[in-house]
């Protein structure tokens, strides 16, 4: 795809053609899912919660962590931490608005199979007006080793 700078850029086959190159990074599959918190019921006696979530979409990721704030002498060294990851995915647009709240479920952990016992909690997910794909930006409490 030849490009001048005569000639106006065609960013939407620029982009077609980039998304399907990034996606062979794509080695695990997530669920996007609504909590649905106002419908959900929490039985403190049986422990138990009732009422339905709805999963929003299920597709191919590319999930990474994002690194610690360095300038934080105890990131990494907490009992108890928030941990930033991030997911990537195909534009799709059968897929429903992604908004901060929502929840990012693993269902293939890809090599890192842990991945599947940790919810995500949505924080944005927005692009530039050239996307190749959709960036997810997610926090999640980890437990981390001492």
């Amino acid at each position: 795809m030849a490009i001048s700078k005569n000639s106006k850029i065609d960013f939407a086959a620029i982009g077609s053609e980039m998304s399907g190159i990034v996606s062979r990074w794509f080695n695990g599959t997530i669920e996007i899912v609504d909590p649905n918190l106002d419908d959900l019921t929490f039985d403190a006696w049986t422990n138990e919660t009732t009422g339905t979530e709805t999963v929003l979409w299920t597709g191919d990721a590319r999930i990474q962590p994002v690194s610690y704030n360095t300038g934080d002498p105890d990131a990494g060294r907490s009992v108890l931490a928030t941990r930033r990851v991030r997911f990537q995915v195909p534009l799709d647009e059968t897929r429903a608005f992604v908004r901060s709240g929502l929840v990012v479920r693993v269902t293939d952990g890809g090599q890192f199979e842990d991945l599947l016992e940790i919810d995500f909690t949505i924080s944005s997910a927005i692009n530039s007006s050239y996307a190749w794909l959709l960036t997810i930006e997610t926090q999640a409490d980890v437990k981390s080793e001492i």
